[in-house]
Formats: C-alpha cells, sequence, structure tokens
C-alpha cells in the first residue's frame, strides 16, 4: 500500500493551545512586549506567522530584531491582551467599549482577522445616529468595506441622519461631499435643502458665509414652484445673500420657462436616484409568436407593474427614450416592413395617448437610442436591406431630426448610451459577424473613435451606464444566449467581467434605477421573459424580482421616465 497523508484539524489548534499556556506561563518565551509600563510575555516565532508588522521587526535589519524586550508605542496594555489572545487563540472578543482602540491598534499591527472582526462588529452597529462618524472613522484606518457600509446606511436614510447631533458636527468638507452625493435616496430635494440650512443655522455666525457653496449641490430647480416661493424665498439667510438669490433665480426660471429646460443643464437639473422614476417597457415580440403593443411601467418604490396605453400598432425591434416625462417609441417592425415612425406619450397628462411625432430619416429596427442634453439619439438599425452607420438627433421642441456623422461598422441590435459626455454604441450585428467591437462618438467634434473591444461578441444585449461604468448584459455571441456581464471603465479604457445574471438574456432591455442596474424581460434560449433582474453595484449581486410583468417578451424597448 502506497503512503496515506491525513489531516487533522485539531493539531493546529492543539499547538496554539499549548504555546498559549506556555506563553502565559512565562515559559520558552523569547520576547516581551512593554506597553504602557506593563510586560506582555511571547514567542516571536508566534508573533510573526500571525502580523506582518512582528515578521518584518525579527526578520529585518531592525533594531528590536535582537532585543529581548521591545516597547510598543500608540497600543492601550489593555488591547495588548487582547491582541495576544487572539494571536495564540484566533478569537477576539470585540465591544462597544473596546473597538475604538482594538480597530487602530489591529491595524498598526496589521493583525487582518482583528480587523475584520472590529469591521463586522461596526457595521452590525450601524444607525443613523452613528453611521457618519462610522464612515469617518473607517476612512481613517482604510477600511474600505465599512467605510462603503456605512456611506450606503446614510445615504439610504439621509432624513434620519440629518437630523442627528453628529451630522450637525461634521465640517464644511465632509457636508459638501453628502449633499454633491447623487446617490440620495429622497423622494425630493426639500430635505436635503433644510440639511443645509440646518447644518449652517447650527452655528450661523460661523457657517453663513458657506451658504452659497453649499446651496449649490442642493437641486433647487426640483423644487416645487410653492415651496420656492413659500419658503426659499422667505428665508432670511437667502435674502441676504445675491449668490443664493442667483440659485433660486435659476430654479425659478426652471419652473416659469419649460421651454428652456432642454438647454438648462448640469447636476442641478438631475433628479437623484432617489426620487419617483418609472421604469417603462413597450411593445416587442410576445407569445405564440404574436407582436406586442402592450405597454407597462414599474414603479419601484412600491414594487408593483401597472398599465399605460397600448400602442397604436402591434411591433417588435423597437426603441424607446424618455425626455421631460415624455415616453417615446422609435421605429421597430411591425410584420411587413421596418418603421421610420415615432410616437410619444406625455405622462404628465390626466389620459395621456399616443401622439405621432416627427418621422426619423431612415427606417431602423433595433436601432441604438440615448438621450443627450435633453435631445434623443438614434443610431444604427436594419431597414430590411443593409444595416446603418449612420446616426440622426431628435429636437423634442423642435421636432425635428438631424443627420449626424456615422459610425465606420453598421449596426442593429448594439446599445447606445452616453457616458463623460461622450456616446457609446457597443456591439451589435453587422449582417455577417456578431460583434465585439464598439465606438465612441463626440458631440462636441462630430466625430466617432474605435474604442477597446468587448471581451465577448454580443447582439441584442441589455446596456445601462452609472457612475461612469457602461454594463453590458447578456445577448447573443453567435451560438448561446448569454447569462454574462460585462463593464467598461470610460476612464481606464477596460473591461471588466461581472457576476452572471440569473438567467440568460438576448434581446434584453437594461437601465439605472434608483441607483440600482436594471435587466427587463427577454428570451433564454428556450422562453420568453416576463422577469425583471436587479444588479446592486455595491455588491455585485444579481437577483430576480418577485414581482414580474403581465407579459413575456423581448425586442421590447425599455427606458426610464424621469418624474
Amino acid at each position: 500500500m502506497g503512503d496515506q497523508e491525513i489531516f487533522t484539524e485539531s493539531h493546529a489548534k492543539s499547538i496554539l493551545s499549548t504555546m498559549n499556556t506556555l506563553r502565559k506561563d512565562g515559559t520558552l518565551c523569547d520576547v516581551t512586549l512593554k506597553v504602557q509600563g506593563q510586560s506582555f510575555k511571547a514567542h516571536r516565532i508566534v508573533l510573526a506567522a500571525c502580523s506582518d508588522y512582528f515578521c518584518a521587526m525579527f526578520t529585518n535589519e531592525m533594531s528590536e530584531k535582537c532585543q529581548s524586550v521591545i516597547e510598543l508605542h500608540e497600543v492601550p496594555a489593555g488591547i495588548m491582551d487582547v491582541l495576544l489572545d487572539f494571536v495564540y487563540t484566533e478569537t477576539v472578543n470585540v465591544s462597544v467599549e473596546n473597538v475604538q482602540e482594538l480597530l487602530p491598534a489591529a491595524c498598526l499591527l496589521q493583525l487582518t482577522g482583528v480587523k475584520n472582526a472590529c469591521c463586522a462588529f461596526l457595521e452590525k452597529q450601524l444607525d443613523s445616529s452613528n453611521c457618519l462618524g462610522i464612515k469617518i472613522f473607517a476612512e481613517q484606518h482604510s477600511c474600505q468595506e465599512l467605510f462603503d457600509a456605512a456611506n450606503i446606511f446614510g445615504l439610504k436614510h439621509f432624513e434620519e441622519v440629518v437630523i442627528q447631533e453628529e451630522f450637525m458636527s461634521l465640517t464644511l468638507q465632509q457636508v459638501e461631499s453628502l449633499f454633491t452625493c447623487n446617490e440620495i435616496q429622497v423622494n425630493s430635494e426639500e430635505p436635503v435643502y433644510e440639511a443645509v440650512v440646518d447644518w449652517v443655522k447650527y452655528d450661523p455666525e460661523e457657517r453663513k458665509s458657506q451658504l452659497p457653496r453649499l446651496l449649490q449641490h442642493v437641486r433647487l430647480p426640483l423644487l416645487s414652484a410653492k415651496y420656492i416661493t413659500d419658503v426659499l424665498d422667505k428665508e432670511p439667510l437667502i435674502r441676504q445673500c445675491h449668490a443664493c438669490r442667483d440659485l433660486v433665480d435659476e430654479a425659478k426660471r426652471f419652473h416659469l420657462r419649460p421651454d428652456l429646460r432642454t438647454e438648462m443643464h448640469g447636476p442641478r437639473m438631475a433628479p437623484r436616484v432617489g426620487t419617483d422614476d418609472l421604469l417603462v417597457v413597450l411593445g416587442g415580440f410576445g407569445s405564440h409568436q404574436n407582436m406586442v403593443d402592450t405597454v407597462e411601467k414599474f414603479d419601484p418604490k412600491h414594487q408593483t407593474w401597472s398599465r399605460l396605453p397600448n400602442l397604436s400598432k402591434r411591433r417588435r425591434y423597437v426603441a424607446a427614450a424618455s425626455v421631460d416625462g415624455r415616453v417615446y417609441v422609435i421605429g421597430g417592425y411591425d410584420g411587413q416592413s421596418r418603421l421610420c415612425t415615432v410616437e410619444c406619450l406625455d405622462l404628465s397628462e390626466e389620459e395621456p395617448a399616443w401622439q405621432l411625432v416627427a418621422p426619423m430619416s431612415q427606417r431602423r429596427g433595433l436601432a441604438g437610442v440615448c438621450v443627450y442634453k435633453g435631445e434623443i439619439f438614434v443610431c444604427g438599425g436594419f431597414d430590411g436591406y443593409s444595416r446603418h452607420t449612420s446616426m440622426e438627433r431628435y429636437t423634442p421642441k423642435d421636432d425635428h431630426w438631424t443627420t449626424l456623422s456615422g459610425m465606420a461598422v453598421g449596426r442593429e441590435g448594439a446599445g447606445l448610451v452616453v457616458a463623460g459626455e461622450k456616446i457609446y454604441c457597443i456591439g451589435g450585428y453587422d449582417g455577417i459577424n456578431l460583434l465585439d467591437s464598439a465606438e465612441r462618438y463626440c458631440p462636441v467634434t462630430e466625430q466617432w473613435e474605435t474604442i477597446t473591444p468587448m471581451t465577448t461578441r454580443r447582439s441584442g444585449a441589455g446596456v445601462a451606464v452609472t457612475n461612469d461604468l457602461i454594463y453590458v448584459c447578456g445577448g447573443y455571441d453567435g451560438t448561446d444566449h448569454l447569462a454574462s456581464v460585462e463593464c467598461f471603465n470610460i476612464h481606464t479604457q477596460h473591461w471588466t467581467q461581472l457576476q452572471n445574471m440569473v438567467v440568460p438574456r438576448c434581446y434584453v432591455g437594461a437601465c439605472v434605477l434608483r441607483g440600482y442596474l436594471y435587466v427587463v424581460a427577454g428570451y433564454d434560449g428556450n422562453t420568453l421573459l416576463n422577469t425583471i433582474e436587479k444588479f446592486d453595484p455595491t455588491t455585485g449581486n444579481w437577483e430576480i424580482l418577485d414581482i414580474a410583468m403581465t407579459t413575456h417578451r423581448c425586442d421590447a424597448g425599455v427606458t426610464v421616465v424621469r418624474k
């Protein structure tokens, strides 16, 4: 018989337990740690094996290498006792009383297990009264996961957080960082404005000069006209400040001149992710080989689906966009020919109905569509004979289309998105090959350029953008219906593979809603889908929502309506 290795889990624990007994008896110890006048005997080999800090001290040419007594500063004696217990037993008792001293000491001595235990403990303690302090504490000690957890908690519970004493004690830079964040989960800007004013009034003599700087981060145009006139106009701090009044005037102009809204750009005009946005799904290819005219909307706040007026005709291969609360259905295929028609549904009307607007110059099915500075850009698509390279732009206030410069490659089934003031067209099908290539258009120079290709060929993928990352989800590679997901960082120009979706999805829609990435409907290779999956960028996880659409479909138009 050959040799057989036998492993017993208890062996390592038994050795540690024996060495801990030897340590406490002072037997075979070869180093003494002196902390705040107290002495702690230990074994160099055990300390070096557990801590990079001690390993470097005992193996490099440091003065402590041969010293039998080593004095440690910045570590309290009581904490040293806890840390040595961990080194020899792999267990640590973290408490409210010791965590603020234990974490810095663990970071100093590079005891990762203790650091992780402290972070896990603090994450469980998060509430509205301490999350800002824990976030600052985590940042000071480079605890990224704890920092992210505290930051997310603060954004999610913003309205409870900003009434706490902890918020009032933040520095100008800290509150400014909070107010600039697009991920604050509020349903209006009122609590954001009130938080700014409350912070200033907490110490008015010192802080009132900072009001204009902070107020520019409040999305005043998104406040109601009544709130602007009844609250902002009557606030003495604003009335006494010329720069503040200018910001209020901008908000009034936004309400008084709706025709100018497409020219008013910037963060102050954009809703935060916590507002009452809606996801709209329209048309597509449904069960029993039928094209679909049904339109459904998803309310993420209440997790409900409901119906909107049907399209004027059944169609698939459609694209959708939304500008100023109006939904546009663009092109598609009605069973006989590809379409150049465009229709609009104004959701602000009491009884909205689909209305024809100016048609495109080209017939387009499976075109890419995005919105940039209040105008709709449509690119590529199939007219029944060829795949377009052309792009055209629709200006809602003029009801007019303008032809723009075209891509290098004709594409149908490509994704079109805006990221970092550029327009990206990604993947698709050129009539011969499924494409991994992507191109980028600069609206200023009106020129296209090729960018780094994807790792996978994809047509009919769902494409959406958040935080300067372009997510490409699913699609078809010529062989398989894909569940894989990759994202492109517009700053590093690199593609990264992410966790797969729960199910494969081709001819799928994607969008960003309340800070989450959603993919909607599609075809998995066997079945048309009516489900919706949500991706959390902070955790990297996908989940299928419990509530599905009434209609199974792919090739649908998907857009987010900003309310």
